[in-house]
């Protein structure tokens, strides 16, 4: 079933649309490749332990022991996450300008990158494809 304007529609779709989508996905995809390698948390890394939580009136704490990679600092006590459960052990960062430590990014996967990336160049090179072919059949 068709309606007045579906080709007009889907030209707009096709060859303007998409491929604009397009060059925003490879931008995107650049600007996250970009922002992982190469990065590393600043601070002490190491390990935290997360301790028993204390409740008083309602207030809780949440906190655990540091200890560093590198064998220094030993058992310090900071806060952690709240979402932590207790006993977890959690590989971290340690700021100490801070009381508190961050949890250590898991390892980036840059496969939806990858994929978003090589999805948008090629439809770029179908568009840029079915333009010549249609340039040159106009061509007497």
């Amino acid at each position: 079933m068709s309606f007045p304007g579906a080709r007009r529609i889907a030209g707009w779709l096709f060859w303007v649309i998409f491929p604009l989508l397009c060059i925003g996905a490879i931008y995107l995809s650049a600007e996250n490749f970009a922002h992982h390698v190469g990065k590393k948390p600043s601070g002490i890394r190491g390990e935290f332990v997360v301790q028993p939580r204390s409740c008083d009136q309602g207030f809780c704490s949440f906190g655990g022991l540091f200890s560093s990679d590198d064998g220094k600092i030993h058992n310090l006590p900071l806060l952690g996450d709240p979402r932590w459960q207790s006993g977890q052990v959690h590989q971290v960062t340690y700021d100490p300008t801070t009381v508190e430590v961050t949890a250590l990014p898991g390892h980036w996967d840059p496969t939806a990158s990858v994929v978003a990336t090589l999805g948008a160049l090629t439809y770029l090179g179908a568009v840029g494809f079915f333009y010549r072919q249609q340039r040159a059949a106009r061509r007497p």
